[in-house]
């Protein structure tokens, strides 16, 4: 990793599908050495726009930007929107030691999008892991965050289904039903897609949420 963490240079990427609104803007931005994919709506041909920013922080490193697809429209009409697929997943880069999956490491890689894009100041949203990353942006960074949308966090403030917390991820067990499917071990032999599929049927409880399952289970493992 050589480039330093202030340095973000941008370059043109192909549109993703699985989109309900394809982005007026894309490109990259990078911090040390790593790629990250960002896609912009709601801004004119000559790309900048007097209204103000929304940036859709990545969720966890499960799913891409795609996460948002159904915020894409409507916000876009009122706001300049911004997202980006988080390191780990999407078109973004992948690096492979776990040091550089730390939650301030995506709190960083939000303002280097910012920067790539060329905004000061925007409104962070983020869902579940995605808070943790905006709050890491907005404590080290208070002049770039106006303001911060908080949906199911996930902070490590304690757990609201404690059935999560009966199996640790680095144990070996013979269960593979429910929780235990979040697992390192269960993982290595294979019992990954089993995982996303049940890991995403968790969101949705209403009885007609098969789009929506399915679409995250096949961004996840496409991912």
């Amino acid at each position: 990793m050589t480039q330093k963490s202030s340095e973000v240079a941008v370059h043109a990427v192909g549109r993703p599908s699985g989109r309900a609104r394809e982005p007026d803007a894309q490109g990259w931005a990078v911090r040390d050495g790593i790629r990250l994919a960002w896609s912009r709506y709601g801004i004119g041909a000559g790309g900048e726009s007097d209204r103000p920013t929304v940036l859709l922080m990545p969720t966890w490193s499960i799913v891409d930007s795609r996460v948002w697809k159904a915020q894409f429209g409507y916000l876009s009409r009122h706001f300049d929107v911004i997202t980006f697929d988080g390191r780990g997943c999407g078109k973004s880069d992948r690096p492979t030691e776990a040091r550089y999956y730390a939650d301030d490491e995506f709190g960083e890689d939000a303002i280097a999008v910012l920067d790539a894009v060329g905004v000061e100041v925007a409104v962070l949203v983020g869902l579940s892991c995605g808070v943790t990353y905006a709050l890491h942006a907005a404590a080290r960074h208070p002049e770039r965050v106006a303001g911060l949308f908080a949906i199911a966090p996930s902070c490590g403030l304690g757990s609201a289904h404690p059935e999560r917390e009966v199996y640790a991820w680095d144990q070996v067990y013979d269960a593979s039903a429910g929780w235990a499917k979040y697992n390192r071990d269960y993982w290595r032999r294979g019992g990954y897609p089993d995982f996303v599929e049940f890991f995403m049927a968790q969101f949705f409880p209403e009885p007609h949420s098969t789009k929506q399952i399915e679409d995250l289970t096949g961004w996840a493992l496409a991912s």
